[in-house]
């Protein structure tokens, strides 16, 4: 009973948090700020939270209630599939690089066929065999039908907790080569976070709740149930809070961008552009980015992004942190600041951290090293 109570205990985890993360995005959602895609996108993944709670809830019924789980099973089917393809959908809506990328129709078909396959089983086997099944109980109650189907859901769990956080990488790793024109903190906005937490789940969860689902006594220990549902845990916490705090960066693509702004589009030099920044500052904010510069200075990303790479040579990102740095020294030799400590200048000057500061230091120097050698 201890064993069962602790396993229980390490499933409902995942089910608070996926319900507590759900409730503070659909209160973020409501934000009156919020534009409708950052609204909807918020909306969607409250949506994901509830489904995937659905399917952790399914354990607990697994290990506490047989009777209950096996009424809920195609329920729990269901949430199995659906709530990797809709992580996986918002991962790809966030890590989107502005251009138009297909959502096959497979990714819902699949999951609605096997939870038909699923459901019409449950009324041609009767609840004691599909007990004798789940629970390995008497060999005479078993059912070969439902045996395939439940065998199915072990199968199921496995291959879409590997194949969708592996697809999910996928596109994580593309996106960090197009982050660097849009955003000025690209530490914060090039997902570390989530390809980190994708590569967890890959190693954390398939094999120890697979284990527990055939009834595998070696994995299917408490300590390797707590080794699956953690990873998960962890995961909806870190996601929730990089969401509240728009740890991410969404890239739109250029025709959407053009019908934006294009009737606001005004062309400007580089004397123009450089007393706006020298008296506006947009450089102090810490989560600048390249859209939000664009409005300010009524173009769109696609001009803009051109105009610093021809005029400056660099990217966005670069001249931003360049700007940060110049505003740094200055902050350093004015009597004002005699006082101050170095980590509060760096914060005065727009950067989001010192370790963000460090980077951008070293790979300035970097570059004036190599080009004292050239």
């Amino acid at each position: 009973m201890n064993r069962e109570l602790a396993e229980a205990f390490a499933f409902s985890i995942p089910v608070l948090g996926a319900l507590g993360c759900m409730i503070m995005l659909l209160l973020d959602a409501c934000a009156i700020n919020r534009n409708k895609q950052e609204k909807r996108l918020r909306l969607f993944l409250a949506l994901t939270y509830g489904v995937t709670s659905l399917g952790w809830f399914g354990l607990v019924l697994y290990i506490v209630s047989p009777g209950g789980f096996i009424y809920y099973h195609t329920v729990f089917l269901m949430a199995l599939m659906f709530d990797q393809v809709m992580f996986y959908r918002f991962v790809a809506v966030i890590t989107g690089t502005g251009r138009p990328r297909k959502f096959s129709r497979l990714h819902i078909l699949i999951p609605l066929f096997l939870t038909g396959i699923s459901a019409v089983s449950d009324l041609l086997v009767t609840g004691e065999k599909q007990m004798g099944v789940v629970y390995g109980e008497a060999e005479q109650m078993s059912d070969g039908w439902f045996h395939v189907v439940f065998m199915l859901t072990t199968v199921i769990f496995v291959v879409y907790n590997t194949v969708y956080p592996l697809l999910s990488l996928r596109n994580i790793y593309r996106y960090r080569r197009f982050v660097v024109d849009y955003s000025s903190d690209v530490q914060h906005t090039s997902l570390d976070w989530l390809f980190v937490m994708q590569v967890l789940i890959l190693i954390c969860v398939p094999v120890p709740l697979a284990g527990l689902l055939l009834n595998i006594e070696i994995i299917a220990s408490s300590w390797f149930v707590w080794l699956g549902a953690l990873p998960y845990f962890a995961y909806y916490m870190i996601l929730c809070y990089n969401m509240l705090d728009e740890n991410y960066l969404i890239v739109q693509s250029h025709a959407e961008e053009d019908t934006e702004s294009f009737s606001r589009h005004v062309p400007f030099d580089r004397k123009y552009f450089e007393r706006y920044v020298r008296e506006k500052k947009p450089y102090l904010n810490p989560k600048l980015r390249i859209t939000d510069l664009a409005t300010e200075l009524k173009t769109n990303r696609s001009y803009l992004s051109t105009f610093i790479n021809c005029e400056y040579g660099m990217n966005f990102s670069r001249f931003v942190n360049r700007c940060r740095l110049n505003a740094l020294d200055r902050l350093r030799v004015a009597p004002e600041n005699a006082d101050k400590c170095n980590m509060e200048l760096v914060l005065m000057a727009g950067f989001n951290g010192y370790r963000n500061y460090l980077r951008v230091k070293n790979e300035e120097d970097g570059r004036n090293l190599l080009r004292e050698f050239e």
